[in-house]
């Protein structure tokens, strides 16, 4: 299986330099091979693929093409449970929602010190000010040995297609 995931990673990897915008390798594993990545296409739209292992659950290793679609961190509940319902109508591929943390970066006020006056700096690391959204996204999960790198730009072409589909028929009916 390690061969089957090393082959993967430089096919994958041949596919994106082609595809994308840009794509960087985030995660490797214990053997040094590629399992998750991040890309952006069309300067636009950003995503991932990773290579899971499922031993415990589905007994078969598994690559999974996700693409974020837009922070939901302000939809109330039922918003948020009607979109989840629109999976049902998605063919090969699931809306899931993420929390993705983020710093906010704050320019340190400046410390002024009267003449003769010492100032003491904290040494302790900074509190750093986090803040947390939502974002929903649609994914596919395929065997690994089922998935063609080659493929990737449709997955992800049927991927927006279905999305834009399902979200867009949901605010036509709220009109």
């Amino acid at each position: 299986i390690r061969a089957m995931k090393a082959d993967f990673a430089v096919q994958i990897e041949e596919v994106m330099a082609k595809e994308c915008s840009s794509y960087e390798c985030v995660l490797c594993d214990e053997h040094e091979i590629g399992v998750l990545w991040s890309f952006l296409l069309e300067d636009s739209i950003s995503g991932f693929i990773g290579v899971e292992d499922n031993e415990e659950g589905l007994g078969i290793h598994t690559v999974t093409t996700g693409i974020h679609l837009k922070d939901i961190s302000e939809l109330d509940r039922n918003e948020l449970m009607h979109i989840l319902e629109l999976n049902s109508e998605l063919i090969n591929a699931c809306f899931t929602v993420v929390h993705i943390q983020e710093k906010q970066e704050e320019e340190p006020e400046p410390v002024f010190a009267e003449e003769g006056e010492s100032i003491e700096y904290d040494n302790d690391e900074e509190e750093e000010n986090i803040s947390t959204k939502e974002i929903l996204l649609i994914q596919c999960k395929i065997p690994l040995s089922a998935y063609d790198p080659s493929d990737f730009s449709g997955i992800i072409q049927n991927l927006m297609i279905q999305s834009d589909f399902a979200l867009n028929q949901n605010q036509e009916e709220e009109l």
